[in-house]
């Protein structure tokens, strides 16, 4: 690849960013602006900035190597922080809008924040610290999905488990109906990745059963890491009552323990169940050669 190259895929790696950006700052706009002109506070908590914030962190990991970026685990850190950074700062933005306009309909300032500028200070001050958090989260899951290019076949499968969870998990949190949350299974999105693999694997060189067995053993290891990172969550923040995880029944250290050892030996099987299909989809789709019936 030449000079001139890289150049052009630097700068479509940088034009995604931009792109990723501009959705994160539209989206809070967006609810600010809808929350403001009196639209019902059941339809503008789905606009969940913590929600997309996630998931274009996902998005990015998955897609930025394909325009020459996050090719290197150090890349990741500088991403996740530009990422939160941006994000924190339109809420904060809009935070200081609500408060010194008193806007009573946007729930970004709080009524106590209403001409009383230390309390909307303290307010700012706390979103300043959820950079450092959101930087974090970011990165763990930037770093999932970063590892999956060891094994390219599992990037999009299991980018879209990670979309699934992270969807159903906030959907949960915001206190829908169970039979909604239930519509975003994860566990049905595990078998489509596995026709995915068994359809899309041999064109990728996958062509014989043991080619198939790491990258089905990866896709049912990362569902079920997915999913243990939503019940950790589902344990840092008790407040969210979600199916991943009930903080109230006690013993949450135990628990969580008992629960990782549960993803290894699930997510070890799951696998198994994958590569099964995954080699029954690669031999039903391969073409027949010349001369059999």
């Amino acid at each position: 690849m030449t000079s001139g190259d890289e150049s052009l895929v630097s700068g479509d790696y940088r034009r995604l960013l931009r792109r990723t950006m501009y959705f994160l700052a539209g989206l809070v706009i967006l609810r600010f602006v809808l929350e403001i002109a009196g639209a019902r506070p059941e339809v503008t908590r789905y606009l969940s900035v913590n929600a997309a914030l996630c998931l274009a962190a996902i998005y990015v990991a998955a897609v930025a190597p394909l325009r020459g970026g996050l090719r290197k685990f150090r890349q990741l850190p500088l991403a996740a922080l530009v990422l939160s950074a941006w994000t924190v700062g339109w809420i904060i933005l809009a935070t200081i809008l609500a408060g010194v306009l008193r806007l009573e309909r946007s729930h970004f300032a709080v009524p106590e924040d209403f001409g009383n500028l230390r309390h909307l200070g303290g307010h700012v001050l706390e979103h300043l610290v959820e950079i450092a958090v959101f930087f974090v989260v970011l990165l763990v899951l930037m770093a999932l999905v970063h590892l999956l290019w060891r094994w390219p076949v599992t990037v999009g499968p299991g980018a879209m488990l990670g979309t699934i969870v992270i969807i159903r998990y906030s959907i949960e949190a915001l206190g829908a109906e169970p039979w909604r949350a239930a519509a975003w299974s994860s566990t049905v999105g595990v078998l489509l990745c596995a026709f995915y693999l068994g359809g899309v694997g041999p064109r990728l060189g996958l062509l014989h059963a043991r080619q198939l067995l790491a990258p089905a053993l990866v896709l049912g290891w990362v569902w079920r890491i997915w999913v243990f990172i939503a019940a950790l969550f589902g344990a840092l923040l008790p407040f969210y009552k979600t199916h991943f995880f009930d903080p109230s029944a006690g013993r949450v250290g135990a628990r969580l323990a008992q629960l990782l050892v549960v993803t290894v030996v699930e997510g070890f099987i799951a696998g198994l169940i994958v590569w099964g299909i995954a080699v029954w989809i690669s031999r039903a789709t391969r073409p027949r050669e010349a001369g059999q019936a």
